[in-house]
Protein backbone atom coordinates (compact mmCIF):
# COMPACT_ATOMS: atom_id res chain seq x y z
CA UNK A 1 0.00 0.00 0.00
CA UNK A 2 2.70 2.68 1.03
CA UNK A 3 4.68 1.44 -2.55
CA UNK A 4 1.46 2.43 -4.56
CA UNK A 5 1.16 6.05 -2.33
CA UNK A 6 5.15 6.94 -3.15
CA UNK A 7 4.71 5.86 -6.71
CA UNK A 8 1.66 8.59 -7.33
CA UNK A 9 3.75 10.91 -5.28
CA UNK A 10 6.48 10.48 -7.72
CA UNK A 11 4.27 10.71 -10.65
CA UNK A 12 2.40 13.73 -9.09
CA UNK A 13 6.06 15.54 -8.24
CA UNK A 14 7.00 14.69 -12.34
CA UNK A 15 3.88 15.94 -14.38
CA UNK A 16 4.29 19.35 -11.10
CA UNK A 17 7.87 19.69 -12.82
CA UNK A 18 7.25 19.23 -16.16
CA UNK A 19 4.35 21.52 -16.32
CA UNK A 20 6.89 24.32 -14.66
CA UNK A 21 9.91 23.32 -17.56
CA UNK A 22 6.77 23.96 -19.95
CA UNK A 23 5.68 27.69 -18.56
CA UNK A 24 9.21 28.10 -18.30
CA UNK A 25 10.29 27.35 -21.75
CA UNK A 26 6.74 29.23 -22.70
CA UNK A 27 8.01 32.73 -21.26
CA UNK A 28 11.57 33.21 -22.60
CA UNK A 29 9.80 32.33 -26.07
CA UNK A 30 7.39 35.45 -24.99
CA UNK A 31 9.84 38.11 -23.75
CA UNK A 32 12.27 37.65 -27.07
CA UNK A 33 9.96 38.64 -29.86
CA UNK A 34 13.06 38.58 -32.59
CA UNK A 35 13.93 35.03 -32.08
CA UNK A 36 14.32 33.13 -35.39
CA UNK A 37 11.42 30.59 -35.58
CA UNK A 38 13.26 28.76 -37.80
CA UNK A 39 15.57 27.45 -34.88
CA UNK A 40 12.52 26.97 -32.32
CA UNK A 41 10.71 24.55 -34.43
CA UNK A 42 13.69 22.30 -35.16
CA UNK A 43 13.80 19.34 -33.22
CA UNK A 44 16.51 18.68 -30.86
CA UNK A 45 17.85 14.98 -30.82
CA UNK A 46 18.92 15.68 -27.06
CA UNK A 47 17.03 13.26 -24.64
CA UNK A 48 17.11 16.11 -22.51
CA UNK A 49 14.45 18.57 -24.07
CA UNK A 50 14.02 21.35 -21.49
CA UNK A 51 18.24 21.66 -21.63
CA UNK A 52 18.08 21.84 -25.37
CA UNK A 53 15.26 24.07 -25.31
CA UNK A 54 16.88 26.45 -23.17
CA UNK A 55 20.31 26.46 -24.81
CA UNK A 56 18.58 26.71 -28.02
CA UNK A 57 16.98 29.71 -26.88
CA UNK A 58 20.17 31.06 -25.23
CA UNK A 59 22.49 30.65 -28.24
CA UNK A 60 19.51 32.65 -30.39
CA UNK A 61 18.85 35.47 -28.33
CA UNK A 62 22.88 35.93 -27.82
CA UNK A 63 23.35 35.77 -31.87
CA UNK A 64 20.38 38.24 -32.01
CA UNK A 65 21.53 40.52 -29.97
CA UNK A 66 25.25 40.34 -31.17
CA UNK A 67 23.78 40.68 -34.61
CA UNK A 68 21.91 44.31 -33.60
CA UNK A 69 25.02 45.42 -31.52
CA UNK A 70 26.86 45.12 -35.17
CA UNK A 71 24.32 46.72 -37.40
CA UNK A 72 23.96 49.47 -34.49
CA UNK A 73 27.63 49.79 -34.29
CA UNK A 74 28.21 49.88 -37.93
CA UNK A 75 25.24 52.81 -38.23
CA UNK A 76 27.00 54.95 -35.62
CA UNK A 77 30.34 54.56 -37.33
CA UNK A 78 28.85 55.83 -41.25
CA UNK A 79 26.88 58.28 -39.29
CA UNK A 80 30.48 59.57 -38.12
CA UNK A 81 32.74 59.08 -40.93
CA UNK A 82 29.98 61.55 -42.97
CA UNK A 83 31.55 65.20 -43.40
CA UNK A 84 29.90 68.44 -43.58
CA UNK A 85 30.33 68.30 -47.40
CA UNK A 86 28.90 65.14 -47.37
CA UNK A 87 25.60 65.95 -46.20
CA UNK A 88 25.51 68.65 -48.01
CA UNK A 89 26.01 66.73 -51.39
CA UNK A 90 22.94 64.21 -50.19
CA UNK A 91 20.70 67.29 -49.07
CA UNK A 92 21.80 68.69 -52.90
CA UNK A 93 20.83 65.55 -54.16
CA UNK A 94 16.91 65.28 -52.33
CA UNK A 95 16.83 69.54 -52.97
CA UNK A 96 17.09 68.44 -57.00
CA UNK A 97 14.62 66.24 -56.80
CA UNK A 98 12.09 68.68 -55.35
CA UNK A 99 9.33 70.54 -56.96
CA UNK A 100 9.74 73.99 -56.80
CA UNK A 101 7.29 75.08 -54.34
CA UNK A 102 7.73 77.02 -50.85
CA UNK A 103 6.74 75.76 -47.71
CA UNK A 104 6.64 79.18 -45.86
CA UNK A 105 5.22 82.82 -46.58
CA UNK A 106 3.65 85.75 -44.23
CA UNK A 107 2.73 89.55 -44.49
CA UNK A 108 5.80 91.55 -42.97
CA UNK A 109 6.17 94.68 -42.33
CA UNK A 110 8.51 96.67 -45.04
CA UNK A 111 12.26 96.56 -45.31
CA UNK A 112 11.89 94.70 -41.64
CA UNK A 113 12.96 91.44 -43.95
CA UNK A 114 16.79 91.16 -43.15
CA UNK A 115 17.64 87.61 -43.71
CA UNK A 116 16.47 84.03 -43.81
CA UNK A 117 14.25 83.52 -41.15
CA UNK A 118 14.53 87.19 -39.58
CA UNK A 119 11.84 89.17 -39.95
CA UNK A 120 8.66 91.48 -38.37
CA UNK A 121 5.64 89.73 -39.01
CA UNK A 122 2.32 91.42 -39.24
CA UNK A 123 -1.42 90.54 -40.35
CA UNK A 124 -3.72 90.51 -43.39
CA UNK A 125 -5.13 93.91 -42.85
CA UNK A 126 -3.73 97.40 -44.59
CA UNK A 127 -4.18 100.63 -44.71
CA UNK A 128 -5.25 102.64 -47.87
CA UNK A 129 -2.02 103.79 -49.63
CA UNK A 130 -0.17 101.06 -47.10
CA UNK A 131 2.78 98.64 -48.93
CA UNK A 132 1.67 95.11 -49.24
CA UNK A 133 4.74 92.72 -48.41
CA UNK A 134 4.47 89.61 -48.81
CA UNK A 135 7.75 86.88 -47.47
CA UNK A 136 8.24 84.14 -48.61
CA UNK A 137 10.52 80.82 -48.64
CA UNK A 138 10.78 79.07 -51.39
CA UNK A 139 12.35 75.63 -52.13
CA UNK A 140 13.25 73.47 -55.35
CA UNK A 141 14.70 75.90 -57.70
CA UNK A 142 17.09 75.00 -59.41
CA UNK A 143 21.78 76.44 -59.78
CA UNK A 144 22.21 77.26 -63.43
CA UNK A 145 25.94 76.56 -63.63
CA UNK A 146 27.63 79.18 -65.51
CA UNK A 147 31.19 79.89 -66.94
CA UNK A 148 33.35 82.33 -64.78
CA UNK A 149 35.21 85.43 -65.71
CA UNK A 150 38.19 83.33 -66.49
CA UNK A 151 36.48 81.14 -68.85
CA UNK A 152 36.79 78.12 -66.73
CA UNK A 153 33.61 75.92 -65.84
CA UNK A 154 36.04 73.09 -64.40
CA UNK A 155 37.53 74.26 -61.46
CA UNK A 156 35.02 73.77 -58.50
CA UNK A 157 36.80 76.83 -56.68
CA UNK A 158 35.96 79.21 -59.57
CA UNK A 159 32.46 77.55 -60.42
CA UNK A 160 29.35 79.95 -60.23
CA UNK A 161 25.87 79.44 -59.58
CA UNK A 162 22.92 81.59 -61.75
CA UNK A 163 19.48 81.32 -59.36
CA UNK A 164 16.61 83.63 -61.01
CA UNK A 165 13.62 83.87 -60.21
CA UNK A 166 10.57 86.12 -61.02
CA UNK A 167 7.01 87.12 -59.58
CA UNK A 168 3.67 87.98 -61.21
CA UNK A 169 0.43 89.30 -59.39
CA UNK A 170 -2.94 89.47 -59.69
CA UNK A 171 -5.32 91.33 -57.62
CA UNK A 172 -9.30 90.33 -57.78
CA UNK A 173 -12.28 91.36 -55.46
CA UNK A 174 -13.68 89.04 -53.15
CA UNK A 175 -15.67 87.64 -55.25
CA UNK A 176 -12.65 86.60 -57.83
CA UNK A 177 -13.31 90.04 -60.34
CA UNK A 178 -9.77 90.08 -61.69
CA UNK A 179 -8.75 94.17 -61.04
CA UNK A 180 -5.76 94.64 -62.01
CA UNK A 181 -2.55 92.17 -63.65
CA UNK A 182 1.03 93.39 -63.18
CA UNK A 183 3.21 91.21 -65.00
CA UNK A 184 6.96 91.48 -66.39
CA UNK A 185 8.43 93.13 -63.47
CA UNK A 186 12.45 92.53 -62.98
CA UNK A 187 13.67 89.59 -61.12
CA UNK A 188 12.76 89.00 -57.45
CA UNK A 189 15.81 87.50 -57.05
CA UNK A 190 18.76 87.58 -59.43
CA UNK A 191 21.90 86.05 -57.96
CA UNK A 192 25.43 84.73 -59.10
CA UNK A 193 27.12 82.77 -56.33
CA UNK A 194 29.85 80.67 -55.10
CA UNK A 195 27.91 77.94 -53.51
CA UNK A 196 24.33 76.28 -54.56
CA UNK A 197 22.39 78.31 -52.02
CA UNK A 198 19.02 76.77 -50.70
CA UNK A 199 18.52 79.11 -48.06
CA UNK A 200 16.91 82.25 -49.72
CA UNK A 201 13.99 84.03 -49.10
CA UNK A 202 11.93 86.01 -51.79
CA UNK A 203 10.05 90.11 -50.16
CA UNK A 204 7.05 90.10 -53.04
CA UNK A 205 6.32 94.16 -52.88
CA UNK A 206 3.20 96.01 -53.73
CA UNK A 207 2.53 99.31 -53.70
CA UNK A 208 -0.44 101.89 -53.44
CA UNK A 209 1.45 105.07 -54.26
CA UNK A 210 0.06 105.58 -57.70
CA UNK A 211 -3.45 104.54 -56.79
CA UNK A 212 -4.80 103.24 -53.48
CA UNK A 213 -7.30 100.04 -53.11
CA UNK A 214 -10.83 101.21 -51.97
CA UNK A 215 -11.32 100.32 -48.60
CA UNK A 216 -12.47 96.10 -48.98
CA UNK A 217 -11.52 92.93 -49.16
CA UNK A 218 -9.16 91.48 -52.01
CA UNK A 219 -7.24 88.28 -53.16
CA UNK A 220 -4.00 88.73 -54.18
CA UNK A 221 -2.58 85.84 -56.72
CA UNK A 222 1.63 85.62 -56.80
CA UNK A 223 2.88 83.68 -59.40
CA UNK A 224 6.45 82.78 -58.62
CA UNK A 225 8.65 81.67 -61.36
CA UNK A 226 12.14 79.81 -61.31
CA UNK A 227 13.35 80.84 -64.73
CA UNK A 228 16.42 78.82 -64.57
CA UNK A 229 13.85 75.44 -64.56
CA UNK A 230 10.75 77.17 -65.72
CA UNK A 231 8.96 75.54 -63.04
CA UNK A 232 6.28 78.20 -61.36
CA UNK A 233 3.86 78.03 -58.41
CA UNK A 234 1.26 80.13 -56.94
CA UNK A 235 -0.08 81.93 -53.56
CA UNK A 236 -3.43 82.94 -52.83
CA UNK A 237 -3.46 85.30 -50.17
CA UNK A 238 -6.82 87.16 -48.98
CA UNK A 239 -5.96 90.99 -47.55
CA UNK A 240 -7.99 93.80 -46.18
CA UNK A 241 -8.12 97.45 -47.19
CA UNK A 242 -9.43 99.54 -44.13
CA UNK A 243 -9.21 102.73 -42.57
CA UNK A 244 -6.64 103.09 -39.31
CA UNK A 245 -8.98 103.63 -36.15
Amino acid sequence: MYDKFFIIIIIVVIAFTATIAGTSATTVVGQNQTLNLTTLLTPDTNNDDTTTTTMTLANTTAANMTTTSAGTAANVTATNNMTIEDAKELYLSVWNQTEFNTTFSTFVEPFSAAGYGVYEERSNVFAPGETIVLYVEPVGFDHLQIIDEEGNNNNNNNTLYLMNITADYKIASANGTELQLIEDMPPVVNITSHRQNTEMFLTLTLTQDVQSLPTGNYVITYSVTDEVSGESFELEKEITVAERE
